[in-house]
């Protein structure tokens, strides 16, 4: 759904007093406010007499309760909401209802009939409320999320083994309170390698396990995903498709300073990539990125090396892809070269969602990267 933004609004204090008017109450009104496409309730939505500084709004849930002057009772009332079309109709209209459900149509942005600074804001009110709506388009924890992992790699052209896996993830939250800490604190897993006659061994370096789950920005509210990083980016609308049926908006982002904040990678040079939104319920269904840096810590790209510390990748470019399908992570691709001991390195890991699921639950309470060693 389109809104429930929480913003800093100037809310239209209700004078519940009413002895600062002197009117007796003609009429309270109760109600909730919805999206007229989902019947998803649209919260803080302002609530208001024309003309008058006498409103209020309504709560997370969209409730709303508004008692009506006898002065006033001629008086138009409005409803605006970020997101959505604002309504405004004769409060007389709701006298007779016990109940009123208000719909609010969503507003269609027309992005690219705006200049490039203007642009760049409503680029930014999109994410803010694609951010917002994660905890209503993805789904709730508890639950089990199965994974094929695999990963093949070269070095100097010579091909190695294949390394292929299972992994099974337990997420307590969910995407309810998507951030970096919840992400870390409530998601764990456990790995099994396939029986294979090839020789090789896991280690946490080899896996990317962690940097391919980092990447699911939705669970951690990360990156374009973060409203209090927005404005560190650069932001263009791509093109605005339809897939499956459904409008898209593909909005692209470069970081307007490298940092790990914005990147996720702590030595990244270059970043850049892209973001698909669902017009209808700002859920998104991709997100893709490419960054080109000097060195990365063998442990993961976000992880700083030490100064003493000469066992790491250089010259390192890498491509990644993130979908998502059904409320949940459906795929993470990480495409990689570097140079490691003087050798030329190119890896490309996935990560494939096979099954979830929220009943017989395994409970997990460790990152183990080393079962059926």
């Amino acid at each position: 759904m389109k809104k429930t933004i929480i913003l800093i609004f100037t809310v239209f204090v209700a004078l519940t007093a009413l002895g600062q008017s002197g009117s007796k109450v003609a009429h309270t009104i109760k109600g909730k406010v919805v999206d007229a496409n989902t019947n998803r309730p649209v919260s803080y939505t302002n609530i208001g007499l024309e003309g008058t500084f006498f409103g209020t709004a309504s709560d997370s849930e969209g409730n709303f309760e508004l008692k009506i002057p006898e002065d006033m009772v001629d008086k138009a009332i409005y409803f605006s909401a970020v997101g959505f079309t604002n309504k405004q109709f004769p409060v007389k209209d709701l006298f007779s209802k016990e109940f009123a459900v208000i719909k609010l149509e969503s507003q269609s942005y027309d992005v690219e009939e705006v200049g490039v600074a203007a642009q760049n804001k409503v680029l930014i009110r999109i994410l803010r409320l694609a951010s917002d709506n994660i905890k209503y388009n993805y789904g709730s924890g508890p639950f089990n999320m199965h994974f094929a992992y695999s990963k093949e790699k070269a070095v100097n052209g010579q091909v190695k083994s294949p390394q292929i896996a299972t992994v099974l993830l337990y997420d307590e939250t969910g995407y309810t309170n998507p951030s970096k800490a919840d992400a870390f604190k409530a998601r764990n897993y456990s790995v099994t390698k396939e029986q294979s006659d090839a020789d090789y061994s896991f280690s946490s370096a080899q896996l990317y396990l962690d940097d391919l789950l980092g990447f699911d920005w939705v669970r951690s509210a990360s990156g374009v995903l973060s409203p209090a990083l927005l404005n560190d980016y650069q932001l263009a609308l791509e093109s605005q498709p339809v897939i499956e049926g459904k409008e898209f908006w593909v909005i692209s982002f470069s970081p307007k300073v490298t940092s790990l904040a914005t990147t996720g990678d702590y030595y990244a040079g270059t970043f850049k990539g892209k973001i698909t939104v669902n017009k209808e319920d700002y859920s998104i269904l991709k997100i893709e990125g490419e960054a080109v840096a000097p060195k990365n810590n063998r442990q993961g790209r976000a992880l700083a090396i030490g100064q003493n510390n000469t066992d790491y990748f250089t010259d390192v470019l890498y491509t990644f892809e993130v979908d998502y399908k059904n409320l949940l992570l459906k795929r993470v691709a990480l495409d990689k070269t570097y140079t490691y001991k003087g050798e030329k390195v190119s890896e490309q890991a996935v990560l494939d969602m096979t099954r979830a699921h929220t009943n017989n639950l395994t409970v997990i309470d460790s990152r183990d990267y080393f079962p059926g060693e």
